[in-house]
């Protein structure tokens, strides 16, 4: 797993993740290509900080990765997206 912490972007630290995961093929349950999946937190005032929230965000259609740089990549820009949406609503 590999995971990456940037920021601050518009006062959010983004802490994003990439986990490599085998699935099997829905035919025949059979293993298939290892792909990577992302995942994304998002923190006020550094990324250790308490202030934590946990949200459902879309992160488009695109949810299986071939690469870890991909992945990671991927789901930091829909937090920055998410982060930007939110701001512009208060």
């Amino acid at each position: 797993m590999a995971e990456r912490v940037s920021g601050p972007y518009r006062g959010y630290y983004i802490s994003a993740a990439a986990r490599l995961t085998q699935t099997r093929d829905q035919a025949g349950g059979e293993p298939s290509a290892p792909i990577y999946v992302g995942t994304v937190n998002v923190a006020q005032g550094g990324p250790d900080n308490v202030r934590r929230f946990e949200a459902l965000v879309e992160v488009g259609a695109e949810q299986r990765f071939a690469s870890e740089d991909e992945a990671l990549a991927n789901v930091e820009q829909a937090a920055r997206a998410y982060i930007d949406r939110l701001l512009q609503n208060t």
